[in-house]
């Protein structure tokens, strides 16, 4: 072939004829008459008119560029909006997992706790969702621990010292941790919530793992009178175990003997007659 001629075609200057544009410019053998004047575009719209071969072959590089990248965000995008619910769907089976498979690797072994890892003096477990209970420990016992008498380290309280958006269990396992004492306000609306059980749990926790009975209990409600646990602490350590008194005139006794529990081990102050059979000292 000699001769090709094109002129009156309606050409579309797209990337779908850049084969063919390409094919043009190589080949030199064949002649195209009128090529730079007739063989001309009809579409898209703003190239009507302007000859073919002036079409600019970059411009389909560039698209190529473009749809690499968009390609590759789209994936990004979906990748990350599938390991985030993902995540909020199965983030304790995968903490599971991860903590079994550690543990399996590197073996058991107890915590070790001392004075300096105590950022706290004491974590206050509450009914936060009952104004009058969380009125009573921002503004009374708070103010008596940490303000009136000896000074020590502060408290660790939920509304003033929990880290917001970490989750729920991580806070209380921080703040047991992190304070010498937990102090465990009581009342008939608290001790029926899992944050209770959770907190008594994880409190147990360090006197299983560390030999350490960090257990306060205030009672502003008569609770738990029947419970063999809170019989047994009476009888064990009953001056980690306090009722708010009926009468004003005993309350500056209370906040004593607050103080006392708060700042001295509760092995000190076991029941010597029971203590053999629940220490190792």
């Amino acid at each position: 072939m000699k001769t090709l001629s094109l002129q009156g075609n309606p050409f579309q200057c797209t990337c779908d004829l850049l084969e063919f544009i390409m094919w043009i410019k190589d080949n030199k053998n064949v002649e195209i008459p009128r090529l730079a004047s007739e063989v001309t575009c009809n579409m898209p719209a703003k190239m009507r008119g302007q000859p073919m071969i002036l079409f600019n072959i970059d411009d389909c590089n560039e698209d190529n560029i473009a749809f690499l990248i968009y390609s590759l965000s789209t994936s990004l995008i979906m990748f990350t909006v599938v390991i985030t619910m993902a995540g909020h769907a199965f983030y304790w089976d995968a903490s599971y997992i991860l903590y079994y498979l550690r543990a399996k690797l590197k073996g058991y072994h107890s915590l070790k706790s001392t004075t300096t890892d105590n950022l706290y003096d004491a974590f206050v477990t509450y009914d936060t969702r009952d104004p009058l209970v969380s009125d009573w420990v921002l503004n009374q016992l708070r103010v008596q621990l940490e303000e009136r008498g000896e000074r020590h380290l502060p408290l660790c309280l939920e509304e003033r010292d929990w880290a917001p958006g970490v989750p729920l269990i991580d806070n209380l396992f921080q703040s047991i941790r992190k304070s010498r004492k937990t102090v465990f306000v009581l009342t008939e609306a608290y001790i029926r919530t899992g944050n209770f059980r959770m907190a008594v749990y994880l409190a147990h926790q360090r006197l299983l793992d560390e030999n350490i009975d960090v257990i306060v209990l205030v009672l502003l409600e008569p609770v738990l009178q029947h419970s063999h646990f809170l019989l047994l602490r009476r009888r064990l350590c009953g001056r980690s175990v306090l009722e708010w008194p009926q009468s004003a005139a005993a309350e500056t006794w209370f906040w004593q003997h607050l103080r006392n529990a708060v700042r001295l081990d509760n092995q000190v102050m076991y029941n010597k007659i029971y203590s053999r059979y629940f220490t190792s000292k």
